[in-house]
């Protein structure tokens, strides 16, 4: 009998060759060196403990394993041998060591070592546990009210660094803005909006988030009206008087200086000159014919002059007022709806005649008898106003605002040459003019009124003369300037008469306030542009 033993990689071969007779065995052997460690290996790790970063609170395991059989194990954290308990416990199962050990914390922090030994040989195996404090808030942020226009900040504060943040209005996640700034410092994290608006009011809340943990601190922000008036207006019964007769004396370069008021359809231009009207007669009445039905289109047809009568006086303002068929969009079939901005501008130019019908689709042309082609100074317009309503601004449509720009900008343009001196800018504000001025001013002098704010605004609605304390309305007024290019001091808050039987002051107040800048703009403008 022969038995061999073929090379195992580089290892010798081993040969034994069995001979029997006669019922003996005769051993014939050849020898060469032979690697035992192949045949029979020594005890070793197959996986050592690995380094560990968990939560506290959470279970943290230890595993190796080896490649025999039979070993007994110790495990230590530092120098410290470790035994079952409730908080730590030792299993083996075969050939693989675990170490568990449940509700981590800051103490169990540091270097574990497995000694495992078998037949006198011994291997150890060594890893160290780090536990991350889970995300907590150490310090909050609280329910904050401010006035309108103060600076709110909040801030929250957690206990680890490595953690990133977002903030968010309700649902709404926030962003940084203009007027929204958010940062982190070290473990703070804080919100700061510059300038509060009532649109500001809600919840806020701030997630701190690292990996799959997240806490948040949430407040309430409630934005309150201002606490002072961030202009200034008297609504005394004497300032009512004062302004009333100042109108009523007025005595301008250009006798009637003429007001053209334009806007879409359903913003109170009709019904602004009947409050005029029923402000100086001391009477409700429809001077000028509103539409009170809000159908959608406009009641206004024709163009037409409109005079007002004072009580008790044989006399009518020195100025007039021309109203104008509302701007609407295009609808469907690209049809045009609402007055053609090119009849607005005859208009302001004095071509259109009184009682001139519009037509959307068919502007006044050069061609058409009713076509005034020599129109006195009288015939133009001194002041050109536009009339937007408060509680429908953000509602407005993009075709209607670049219509009003289409009118803005060619009554900016309708300049003539002229001394250097004072002349008005295309907001209807007074500037002086520079030695590159001196042969060219601005246009036509240009104000927005803002109506039905007692509707855009709920304290308003419930006390008139609050309305400069209004974030609310300011907001509006704001909205106005960004989207038509008109400066804030040259636009005007109004409230129509409407539901009123008897004359209310803040209601002539407002409306006188308006109405004493408008003729000084118009007849400062007539004075520098119409050669008087």
């Amino acid at each position: 009998m022969k038995r061999h033993f073929s090379e195992q990689g580089s290892l010798p071969f081993y040969t034994v060759n069995v001979v029997q007779f006669s019922g003996l065995i005769f051993w014939q052997s050849s020898f060469c060196l032979f690697n035992m460690e192949y045949l029979f290996p020594s005890f070793k790790f197959t996986k050592h403990l690995e380094d560990t970063e968990q939560l506290a609170g959470k279970e943290v395991t230890l595993s190796c394993e080896v490649n025999k059989y039979g070993a007994s194990a110790q495990w230590f954290h530092g120098d410290k041998q470790i035994t079952n308990s409730t908080k730590v416990t030792m299993v083996q199962k075969s050939r693989r060591f675990d170490l568990r050990i449940n509700n981590v914390q800051e103490s169990d922090e540091g270097f574990y070592r497995i000694k495992l030994q078998r037949y006198g040989e011994v291997v150890e195996s060594t890893a160290k546990v780090a536990v991350q404090e889970k995300i907590v808030i150490s310090r909050y942020f609280q329910d904050v009210r401010v006035n309108g226009g103060q600076e709110v900040i909040l801030k929250c504060e957690v206990n680890r660094e490595d953690v990133t943040a977002e903030w968010k209005k309700g649902d709404q996640l926030l962003t940084t803005g203009r007027n929204v700034v958010m940062e982190q410092r070290g473990r703070e994290f804080i919100l700061k909006i510059k300038q509060a608006h009532s649109s500001d009011t809600g919840l806020y809340t701030c997630l701190v988030k690292s990996g799959r943990e997240e806490v948040k601190c949430s407040a309430e922000v409630a934005v309150q009206e201002f606490d002072k008036e961030w202009r200034i207006l008297n609504f005394s019964i004497q300032n009512r008087n004062k302004l009333e007769a100042e109108l009523i004396q007025f005595k301008p370069k250009l006798e009637p200086l003429r007001i053209l008021l334009y806007g879409p359809v359903g913003s109170g231009k009709s019904s602004f000159i009947n409050s005029i009207d029923v402000l100086f007669n001391g009477q409700m009445n429809t001077a000028s014919l509103a539409d009170s039905a809000g159908t959608g289109y406009s009641f206004t047809k024709k163009y037409k002059t409109h005079r007002i009568e004072v009580k008790g006086r044989s006399k009518v303002l020195p100025f007039v007022f021309n109203d104008v068929m509302g701007l609407e969009d295009k609808k469907q079939d690209n049809k045009p709806e609402g007055v053609a901005p090119e009849d607005i501008i005859s208009a302001l130019k004095g071509h259109i005649p009184d009682d001139y019908m519009f037509r959307p689709s068919a502007p006044l042309t050069e061609e058409q008898k009713s076509y005034n082609s020599d129109p006195s100074p009288t015939d133009k317009v001194h002041c050109l106003v536009c009339v937007l309503p408060a509680d429908k601004i953000t509602f407005m449509t993009d075709d209607v605002f670049s219509k009003m720009k289409q009118i803005r900008e060619t009554a900016s343009d309708m300049a003539v040459s002229g001394d250097t001196g004072t002349f008005w800018s295309e907001s209807g504000c007074a500037q002086t003019t520079s030695s590159l001025q001196r042969c060219r001013h601005p246009g036509i002098p240009q104000v927005t009124m803002v109506t039905r704010v007692d509707v855009a605004c709920p304290v308003v609605g419930s006390n008139l003369g609050k309305i400069y304390y209004s974030i609310k309305i300011k907001e509006k007024m704001q909205e106005c300037s960004n989207r038509l290019g008109v400066p804030m001091n040259c636009i005007f808050p109004v409230k129509n008469y409407h539901e009123e039987t008897k004359l209310v002051l803040e209601v002539d107040v407002l409306i006188l306030d308006a109405l004493f800048h408008i003729v000084n703009f118009a007849n400062n403008y007539a004075a520098k542009h119409m050669g008087i």
